[in-house]
Order: structure tokens, then sequence, then C-alpha cells
């Protein structure tokens, strides 16, 4: 997935982002939502919690509620494209890919499959390898860049790096959960850490750095579907530009190499 025009040609600095956010905030909080929202569209202000207002322009206010509209319709497509675990195994079994697990603490527990980790990688390292570029599928290091004497060195360790560690030009992360029970916090910090990780690129970026490729992978029906906010805060990532490209489950069985194979040069070109 790509984000809407629309929206990225606002940049993520615009305020229709934070007033978004303040709705959301106010998901458990119904009542006062309702009346925030309905203040919005006939008053062009909202009510804060400590009972002042705030007016809001009505340019932002439109857009706002576009944004709603635009925001279900992208989720639902997001949604469609979860898989099962052993839909997501199924695609690694074609690719004649060796899947890895997570080991818990617990025997009882569901030993989950790193299967999206195994398909990003092993379509990743096919292409790379045709068009003589290397690649890290695995670092266990953080990336840094450096551009013009501007340094910026990622928040944590990512899952892939292109051409490698020293300034990438693409990296992705990658938020597969395929436990059987519903999802938890995890889904939440799943949805920060990303959003820590581009912006930060962003602002590097912003300061004269060179531009990088942001993708994030998600998958596991079972769990996300029942995370629908936490899965739908990554839509709101994408249309800002702190994501570049969101791949949800079996999107990353074809578009991912059609992805890579337009955006990378063979070696020396």
């Amino acid at each position: 997935m790509r984000g809407n025009e629309r929206w990225l040609a606002l940049g993520w600095r615009h305020p229709l982002w934070d007033l978004h956010r303040f709705y959301l905030s106010l998901a458990r909080q119904k009542t006062f939502q309702q009346q925030w929202l309905a203040e919005l569209q006939t008053k062009r202000l909202i009510e804060l919690p400590d009972g002042s207002e705030l007016p809001i322009a009505a340019e932002v206010v439109e857009l706002f509620l576009d944004y709603q509209v635009e925001r279900d319709s992208q989720a639902l497509i997001a949604e469609a494209n979860l898989r099962t675990e052993e839909e997501a195994l199924a695609f690694c079994n074609r690719l004649e890919q060796v899947v890895g697990h997570t080991a818990t603490q617990n025997a009882d527990h569901h030993q989950s499959s790193k299967a999206m980790i195994a398909a990003v990688s092993a379509v990743a390292e096919q292409i790379c390898n045709q068009k003589g570029i290397t690649i890290e599928s695995n670092p266990q290091k953080r990336c840094v860049w450096c551009s013009d004497n501007e340094l910026h060195v990622s928040a944590r360790n990512l899952d892939g790096a292109i051409p490698g560690l020293t300034n990438p030009r693409i990296i992705w992360e990658i938020k597969e959960y395929w436990g059987k029970t519903k999802g938890g916090s995890k889904m939440s910090d799943a949805v920060y850490e990303c959003h820590l990780v581009g912006l930060e690129l962003r602002e590097y970026e912003s300061r004269g750095g060179s531009r990088v490729t942001h993708a994030v992978f998600i998958d596991g029906l079972d769990q996300w579907s029942v995370r629908k906010s936490d899965m739908r805060r990554f839509i709101d990532l994408l249309n800002q530009g702190l994501i570049d490209h969101l791949f949800v489950g079996r999107e990353v069985e074809e578009e991912w190499a059609v992805f890579l194979n337009g955006f990378l040069q063979p070696s020396g070109e």
C-alpha cells in the first residue's frame, strides 16, 4: 500500500494530524468524543478536557472529515490482505524457504513462525543478487546515515536494509504476530516503534540528509483483526509519509518484488 497523494502532499507536520490524533485519544470517552465531533462540524471549534475551547480553521475541519472516510476505506483493504499463519507458511514453501520460530519460555504457548521475515528476506535477497546489489537481511546493529556532515543513527535495530547498514537507501520493519490469542499491548508497541523510526528519518532528511525509503510489513489475521485501532494507526503513518510503503499480509507475495525491481537499479548503473 502507498499513502494517498492528497494526504502526503500535506506533509507530516500539517495540523490535520494533531487534530486527528486528539480525536483518536477520545475513543474511551464516547460521549465526550461525539460532543467534540459535533462541535467541530457545526461550530468549527473543539472543547478541550479542561473545558476551554479551541477554534479550528474551516479548511482543516474539511480535511479531517474527508480523511475519516478515506482512512476507513484504506483500512478495509488492508484488513482483507491479512493472512493466517498457514497461508504465510504456504508462500514460504513455494519459495522453498526455511522458516524459523519465535521461542517462548512457556512451552504451552504457541511457537509462532517467522514466516513474514523469511518471505521478505528471500524475495529481497533474490532480487538483490540478480542486480548485483548488497543487502543486510538480518541486521545485528543499528543503521547509520551520514550526509553533508549530518549524522543519524536508527533508534533500534531494524529488520533489513539495502545496500547495507551504512547509508541504506531502503530499510524495513516487520511486525508479524501469529499467536492464537487476541493481540495485546505488543501491537500498540509495534506502531510506536515504526512511528519513531519514521519520524526520526524524516527529521534527518529535513536537516539535509539523504532520502530513505521506509517500508513496514505486518501480518497475522488472528491478532491484527482484533486490534483494528492499532492497524488503522499504521494507515495514519502511511498517509503522513512516516511510512513510505505498508505491505499487509499477502501483498508481500507479489507487490514486494514489483517494488524492489522498480526501485533498485543494477550495480554500476
